[in-house]
């Protein structure tokens, strides 16, 4: 079960042949995290084809200070999809925080290598995923300079409804570029959309 829904969001926007199907299916690996576990990304396997196959998760930005700046979130079936080489700040560190329990299913590094080899659309695939990662970043930024904090709360509930309710404020408010104080006075007017 777990399998087929990998493979239907693997080949959401191109179809998978039949070969690349059989092989992802076959060394595909699941592994499962708690809720509220937190991990360096240098310490997890991440990859390209690292999917949240349940739950929901938090890349984030921790200082030297210890400050924490939350990036981006992963809800179920989204690819983490993490480049590689990222500059960061010095003495910072990039880490992912299980919001719930969930399990990341991916293809093992060592078999990267076999996808682009066996499957001429795997590149393309690879590339779709990204494209859609860049669009949802691209529309956050957005979002951070042209929408006031109201209406930046709004979207965020619309598009992560769940992660709103397992979520500490002040990590959300991190994302949306506003104060705690903020989001607390946003969260209890009556009249959101």
């Amino acid at each position: 079960m777990d399998k087929e829904k990998y493979l239907k969001a693997l080949g959401k926007e191109t179809a998978l042949s039949a070969g690349l199907a059989a092989y992802t299916s076959y060394v595909l690996t699941k592994e499962a995290f708690s809720a509220k576990q937190t991990l360096p990304l240098d310490q997890i396997s991440i990859n390209p084809t690292t999917m949240l196959l349940k739950g929901s998760a938090r890349l984030y930005l921790e200082t030297a200070d210890r400050e924490e700046y939350t990036l981006f979130f992963y809800q179920h079936q989204d690819f983490l999809s993490i480049e590689p080489g990222m500059k960061l700040p010095a003495h910072s560190t990039l880490s992912i925080e299980f919001l719930e329990d969930c399990e990341l299913c991916e293809v093992p590094d060592k078999h990267i290598p076999n996808l682009y080899k066996l499957s001429p659309e795997f590149p393309q695939i690879q590339n779709q995923h990204n494209q859609t990662l860049k669009q949802h970043l691209f529309n956050h930024q957005i979002s951070l300079c042209v929408l006031n904090g109201a209406e930046r709360y709004n979207r965020f509930l619309s598009e992560y409804k769940q992660i709103a309710m397992v979520c500490e404020q002040k990590k959300i408010a991190s994302f949306l570029g506003i104060d705690p104080k903020t989001l607390s006075r946003l969260r209890g007017r009556p009249n959101r959309k």
